[in-house]
This record gives structure tokens, sequence and C-alpha cells, in this order.
């Protein structure tokens, strides 16, 4: 293994960093997890991330080398009061700590969103230099920390990374919760209920199973990847029907859909242009059938 870190995750404990935690601690990593409320059985840490002073001491204290910022009170669908919640909450404390992780030599990698930062978009599939003009409160909330992010190296010295993940699935995904289709349409097949459909289903996505997603920012981690942005997804899109009819074929049950009128805040279609990840030779992302049959047999059958 390389060099062994200490790494601590704010906003560990959900979705992404759970799983980011488990593959950080397989590969011999020392493993921090910080959150609004600690859980000393979970050994999750209580570090709310509009207290910079207090995860900046802890993370002295601790000689953590590497932070990754996966904390967020928004969704894609999120209205400007989220957003402006965001900002006092999340993003200017965000930047207060940047500048002290800048003076303290303390690597930050944080976790945009490829989803949403791009907006509408002429070519296909995006790649890191195209232009960002994101439709949503959300996307635009990431854009505005990427820049501060980026202005910090030049000015202060940030040792950053900018990962830009396409719509991740799989384990510890709220299967009830109000973002990621596939997960969504997991519930729906437990519950037995019809799936909500914005639009008529054509929009196309870009999604990664959530082992692949971690896999690749370890890797990252470990590799030293630093003062860039990366896009981290499969590179292949598919559409809302075409992910509705892989579930129904891995799960073997039917799924009813209801539709929706279409929202203004998603795009048509949007895949990542992985080709830079690819040149450093940590693209992984199994085909979009395999990752969801790996994850109807986990969610399924227990």
């Amino acid at each position: 293994m390389s060099l062994r870190h200490i790494i601590l995750l704010l906003g560990g404990a959900g979705f992404i960093g759970s799983n980011l935690a488990r593959e950080l601690t397989n590969a011999g990593h020392d493993v921090l997890i910080g959150a609004r409320t600690a859980d000393a059985a979970a050994n999750v840490h209580g570090l709310p991330i509009d207290n910079p002073d207090a995860i900046l001491a802890f993370v002295l204290e601790r000689r953590v080398s590497v932070v990754v910022h996966l904390a967020s009170t928004m969704k894609p669908g999120s209205a400007m009061a989220d957003y402006i919640a965001e900002r006092r909450q999340v993003a200017t404390p965000t930047i207060h700590l940047a500048h002290g992780l800048a003076r303290s030599g303390v690597k930050l990698v944080f976790v945009s969103s490829g989803g949403t930062i791009y907006g509408v978009t002429t070519s296909a599939p995006v790649a890191e230099d195209d232009c960002c003009a994101p439709i949503s409160l959300y996307g635009q909330s990431k854009l505005e920390m990427e820049s501060w992010l980026r202005f910090l190296g030049r000015t202060a010295g940030l040792d950053y990374l900018i990962v830009r993940p396409s719509n991740p699935y799989g384990r510890n995904q709220p299967l009830r919760g109000g973002q990621g289709l596939i997960s969504v349409a997991m519930g729906k097949l437990l519950d037995r209920h019809p799936l909500e459909v914005w639009g008529d289903g054509s929009v196309i996505r870009d999604y990664i199973y959530v082992d692949d997603l971690v896999l690749t920012i370890r890797q990252l981690i470990e590799a030293g990847i630093s003062g860039m942005e990366l896009n981290v997804g499969s590179g292949e899109g598919h559409s809302l029907l075409e992910v509705v009819n892989i579930v129904r074929e891995a799960s073997g049950r039917t799924l009813d859909l209801v539709f929706r009128p279409a929202r203004p805040v998603d795009v048509p279609k949007l895949v990542l242009d992985v080709r830079r990840l690819k040149e450093i030779g940590l693209h992984h992302a199994r085909p979009l059938e395999d990752g969801i049959a790996a994850y109807a047999a986990q969610v399924l059958n227990g």
C-alpha cells in the first residue's frame, strides 16, 4: 500500500461517506468521521461544518493529513431559502476552514457534483474544462465552492482536489429519499408503489456504482493527485426509461410509472467525459446492468 493517511471525512456519516470510510479503512488508512452529532459507537465525532475553528483544531490534534468534504444541506431540487442557508451554514465556514488547512499544509478533497455543475450542455460527453453554467441552486452552490478552492490554491497554497461524481447509487443510499433514481426505484419495488417520473422519461444521465466511486477517490488520495477537477463517472448515458427497465430485469418485479410535468432544474442530457481520469489510470466503472444487479441483490434479498 502507498503512504498511510489519517483522513477526516466531513459529512462522512452519509451515503458516499459511509462507503468511502469502509473503502479507506479496508485499505489500511486511519479514518475519522465528522458529523453534526457525535456517535461514539459508530466512531463519529461531533464536528459540525459551521464550526471551522473546532474542525481545524481537531485536524491539528489528530494529525490529519487529508480532509474529504462531503457536507451539504441541499439537494438538486432545493429552493432559494435552502441555498441561502447553505451559504451561511456550509459555504462560508468551509472557506474559513480551507484557508486554515492551507496554512497547516493539510489537503482538502472536495466532493462536488458532476451531475449538476455543468448545466445544459451542447457537448456530449462534457469535460472538466467545458463551461459550467448550472441551472439548479444546488449546482450553483457547488460551483461557487469550487471557485473558492481554486482561489485559495492560487493565493494561499491550498492543496486541493475537486471530484465531480456523476450519479452514484448503491449500498447505504436512502431508498425512500428525495434523490437517487435507482435507489428510489428500489424503494418503490419494496413498497409496491409506482415510481414518479418527472417528464417523459427521456432525460439521460451518467450513473456510477458507489463502490467504483469510492475506489477511485481512495486511489486519487493515495496517488497524491492535486490542483485539478476530475469527472468521476461511467462516461456512458442511460435514459430514465432505460434505467427503469434494467431495474425491472434485475429484480424480476413489476414497477409501474406515474408521469408528472418536467422540472426546470433537470437538464435533458448529462454524460461525463472521463478521459482525464482514464489518462491518470484510475477510471473504474462497471456496466450499469452489473451494478444494478449487485445492488438489487443487496436490497431485495437482504
